[in-house]
């Protein structure tokens, strides 16, 4: 792995050309490595991203890079005061003086706070957010293709809809959700592709995202009710995810449990009684798909001592794959019972009632008991996988 080699930042060029190919550079390297599990390095190159970057669109994507690197940390190391400053807006804020440098900002809070689990601070950035996509003119979203930040314009987009499921304020609220997901992985497509030498961080980090998009849509659809759509994404994202460069990532692994929760949806669906459970086969299937996703995962065993759960930032996704893992274990029959109580026991030690956390949380007991008792995603609590982040977000009860 790449290590940030100690530096002065007085050594950049005064050119602000150089300088900000400088923070794109830096952006793109620790978005990369974050994803891989370098934390410290990421951090530190991100922080140096916004040090260099002199132009407002450099500017608002550093920011929104370093942000959401943060609060992916456990809170006890980086404070959401942390996470806030980066993303503070003043009333005389160059950097987010237009509604795309706004909207990316806005969608980085929002992101930023669903990662730590703040309900309030995601909700009225979504909304912030929501109004300056809906205000921007079709040439304003077209020219942030070619810009440093138009990423973070697609994350926004991806965001939105996350917000929409989580929130489910109406019966619209998952056609929304559709919506601005499709829009976010056309964005990222766009974005991927633009030959803008302004674009370089863009390029590179808007590949993650369009996996990270079928992924949202395969999530989306499997819950409400297109099978077979939502097979097609999920698919799609195991080889966008197995592409990205690393075919035993965790990344993977969520790709193809979320594959599982697919095989879940198509079976519930073949029902033929109350408590008959039509395509067996389709359990089982997915019981691998879960196992085979389990393994690629931090903690690829049932965890049976909390003082062993050593990554904060990994824990709560492999909670609730192992509730996801026991759901289809107790599905299949009671001569599996014991064997699905361990993987709940392990989803609880992973993702504990963290309610009284300074910062804010949910009661992690509750999510993964409903996941693990609750057959299908579209049972219980509700809550999905962001693969940015890698993490689960959810409002809670």
């Amino acid at each position: 792995m790449l290590k940030m080699k100690p530096s002065n930042e007085d050594d950049v060029s005064d050119d602000d050309s150089v300088r900000d190919a400088s923070s794109r550079a830096l952006t793109t390297y620790a978005m990369l490595i974050r994803t891989r599990g370098e934390e410290t390095n990421a951090s530190e190159g991100a922080r140096k991203a916004r040090a260099y970057a002199t132009s407002e669109n450099d500017v608002a994507s550093a920011r929104c890079a370093e942000a959401l690197i943060a609060s992916r940390s456990n809170a006890s190391t980086r404070a959401w005061r942390e996470v806030e400053e980066v993303l503070e807006i003043a009333d005389d804020d160059a950097s987010v003086s237009d509604a795309m440098r706004m909207a990316s900002v806005a969608g980085a809070r929002t992101l930023a706070a669903l990662t730590r689990h703040r309900v309030g601070d995601a909700l009225a950035s979504a909304e912030t957010c929501r109004r300056a996509i809906e205000g921007a003119s079709a040439q304003a979203l077209e020219e942030a293709k070619a810009e440093p930040h138009g990423w973070a314009i697609a994350m926004a987009l991806k965001t939105l809809g996350h917000v929409e499921r989580l929130r489910r304020a109406d019966a619209d609220a998952d056609a929304r959700a559709l919506e601005f997901y499709a829009r976010a992985l056309e964005y990222a497509k766009d974005v991927s592709l633009n030959d803008s030498p302004r674009a370089m961080a863009s390029r590179v980090i808007a590949g993650e995202l369009i996996v990270d998009c079928r992924l949202a849509l395969a999530q989306l659809l499997t819950a409400g009710g297109d099978a077979t759509l939502a097979e097609t994404h999920a698919a799609s994202a195991v080889s966008g995810a197995e592409a990205l460069g690393d075919e035993k990532h965790p990344c993977v692994g969520v790709a193809i449990a979320v594959s599982g929760d697919v095989y879940v949806a198509k079976a519930l669906r073949s029902m033929t009684g109350a408590s008959v459970l039509g395509d067996g086969a389709g359990v089982m299937f997915a019981e691998g798909l879960y196992r085979n996703a389990i393994k690629l995962m931090h903690y690829p065993h049932v965890v049976e001592d909390a003082s062993i759960v050593l990554d904060y930032e990994a824990r709560h996704l492999c909670a609730l794959l192992h509730a996801r893992y026991s759901s289809v274990l107790r599905a299949s029959g009671e001569q599996r019972r014991r064997e699905s109580d361990s993987w709940l026991a392990s989803a609880k030690l992973l993702w504990p009632d963290e309610r009284e956390r300074p910062e804010g949380g949910v009661n992690g007991v509750d999510v993964v008991t409903s996941a693990a008792t609750k057959l299908g995603t579209k049972n219980g609590i509700q809550v999905l996988i962001d693969l940015q982040q890698m993490t689960p977000l959810t409002l809670g009860r």
